[in-house]
């Protein structure tokens, strides 16, 4: 059973690597599986279906949020340390606390 309704066929990624636990309909809970329930730092971050994008809050870097249009793009972020490269700016070029990414 796919705990994210569809969203994503990478089933084999999200039980390997990443422990994702859906909260609402909207939103789901992203923790490091390796590290034993209940261990706050297993805490990894959270992702949001908002308006046909999904935006990515990691914690420890609370003042961002990144956007990608895919669930599987948005939940492949939290395997690689610290914060995503973006690809190109888009908008403004002024400092913003959001990032967008394909």
């Amino acid at each position: 059973m796919n705990p994210n309704n569809g969203v994503s066929n990478a089933e084999n990624l999200r039980v390997s690597q990443l422990g994702i636990l859906q909260l609402t309909p909207t939103e789901w809970l992203v923790r490091d599986p390796a590290l034993p329930d209940g261990d706050p730092a297993a805490l990894m971050g959270v992702i949001e279906h908002i308006e046909g994008a999904y935006g990515v809050t990691k914690l420890g870097v609370l003042n961002t949020r990144w956007f990608y249009f895919s669930f599987d793009r948005a939940q492949a972020t939290f395997l690689v340390s610290g914060a995503p490269e973006l690809p190109a700016t888009i908008g403004s070029t002024e400092p913003v606390s959001s990032r967008v990414t394909d």
